[in-house]
């Protein structure tokens, strides 16, 4: 298959002051033909797939303020894909598989906001927050597919409405040279679906994880130890989700469940 893609970014940017910038930006995104292959393939399997394209808008602005003790960066942005390649579920000789697809078109818009607090010489905050809006526009259905093609409409696999982290860390020094380290961090976010057949059986609530840790720290000779604790509310939950059958396939990530641990770190 004899293919062109062009891809490639183009960006303003305007100065309000010395610690604001304002800026818009423009991408075009290319992802090239794509071929199934699996064991039972019929002849109109062996077709290549459309080349996937996208087109994203992003506005945003960036600002340093109070003696540059703050520093905030806030993104509005919208993308357009066409000819969205994706694993769905189709039906070839008799048996049902997950054949890449292209699925038509989808979109996502959102806005996104971070920044991060030097409040006092030895107390630090950071955080961020999104709202993502990512939707399947029009779905191509296949001719033999095994699912509910009914997802117009419907949220795009992987893709939570909100997301949010925030951070907190204090360090105390101490008369011999050394430091310690106190830090936390909370990360949340809403449901997301891992299916694009939208099956409720792949579909993760909405969780909560919290770490937190201690360190011991010295600076000037490059070395670092730390006691850390993670998932300390024993929250349970998948980053994936994914049927075969009368089964369902979980993902299980190492914080699972609560655990601690010890972290050395030497620079040289």
């Amino acid at each position: 298959m004899d293919e062109d893609g062009k891809s490639g970014r183009l960006g303003l940017q305007y100065d309000l002051s010395d610690s604001v910038m304002t800026y818009i930006t423009y991408s075009r995104g290319y992802k090239g033909p794509a071929y199934n292959v699996f064991f039972n393939m019929q002849p109109r399997d062996t077709d290549a797939l459309k080349p996937e394209t996208s087109n994203t808008w992003e506005v945003g602005v960036k600002a340093t303020t109070w003696n540059n003790r703050l520093t905030t960066n806030l993104a509005v942005f919208h993308s357009d894909y066409d000819n969205y390649q994706a694993n769905f579920f189709d039906s070839v000789a008799g048996q049902v598989v997950t054949r890449l697809i292209n699925a038509g078109s989808v979109s996502t818009e959102g806005v996104e906001l971070d920044y991060a607090l030097q409040a006092t010489r030895n107390l630090k905050f950071s955080g961020a927050l999104s709202y993502t809006k990512a939707r399947i526009d029009s779905f191509a259905c296949p001719a033999g597919a095994a699912a509910s093609c009914n997802v117009d409409g419907k949220t795009l696999p992987y893709s939570p409405d909100w997301k949010s982290y925030v951070r907190a860390d204090y360090t105390i020094p101490l008369d011999n040279g050394l430091d310690i380290e106190l830090g936390t961090d909370y990360s949340w976010q809403s449901e997301v679906q891992y299916d694009i057949s939208q099956n409720p059986d792949t579909k993760q609530g909405a969780y909560g994880i919290w770490n937190a840790s201690v360190a011991l720290a010295d600076y000037n000779s490059g070395w670092r130890v730390a006691l850390l604790g993670k998932n300390l509310a024993d929250k349970s939950y998948s980053p994936m989700l994914a049927t075969g059958g009368s089964y369902v396939y979980r993902s299980v990530p190492r914080d699972n469940e609560r655990y601690f641990g010890v972290q050395l770190r030497k620079d040289f």
